[in-house]
């Protein structure tokens, strides 16, 4: 009788079952320069989730992500926001002076009611809730654009692991660090 791990099972999922397709990319430019902007569809909610990338990626090699969920209108409009530890805005600006790094912008349906409170409240910070689905949904898009090492451009924080899915957490950037 063979014994797996559940880490074995995650990985021999996500290199067989593809809950994700590109549908949409081409290259954008936007304040911090050219950005390659790629749409997945999520086979599991029909959401569709975008991914910015910069420079080539390599899964060998440490590079720079921003995982930022969920997404609003907000998050692009009012880029001093403290509603998330790094705004799109600070990742943005912080892969472009790195020359490489992936930005994943999860969707989450988002009613009027919440857009009201968030406009109101400036400190109210995003559901905390981890969806395990939404996580590894994240995680493959990830590797789909060639993401293996990575530093997180986010605050250090306890997490599953990343390595059913080929992923592996190398360490943290502050947004201190990041735009020094």
């Amino acid at each position: 009788m063979k014994i797996g791990t559940i880490r074995d099972l995650i990985h021999y999922r996500s290199e067989n079952e593809k809950l994700i397709e590109c549908v949409a990319d081409r290259e954008v430019t936007c304040a911090h320069g050219s950005f390659r902007l790629r749409a997945y569809a999520d086979r599991t909610s029909g959401e569709v989730h975008l991914a910015l990338s910069k420079g080539e990626i390599f899964a060998g090699e440490e590079t720079l992500v921003r995982v930022h969920e969920p997404i609003s209108v907000l998050d692009f409009l009012d880029c001093a926001s403290r509603r998330h530890s790094f705004s799109v805005d600070q990742a943005m600006r912080a892969i472009s002076r790195h020359d490489r790094g992936v930005i994943v912008l999860l969707h989450r349906k988002e009613a009027g009611d919440d857009l009201l409170a968030a406009l109101k409240d400036d400190d109210q910070k995003p559901a905390a809730k981890w969806d395990p689905r939404i996580y590894g949904i994240g995680a493959q898009i990830l590797r789909e654009v060639g993401v293996g090492k990575m530093r997180l451009l986010a605050s250090p924080r306890k997490m599953p692991s990343m390595a059913g899915f080929g992923l592996e957490v190398c360490g943290y950037l502050s947004s201190e660090e990041a735009l020094a």
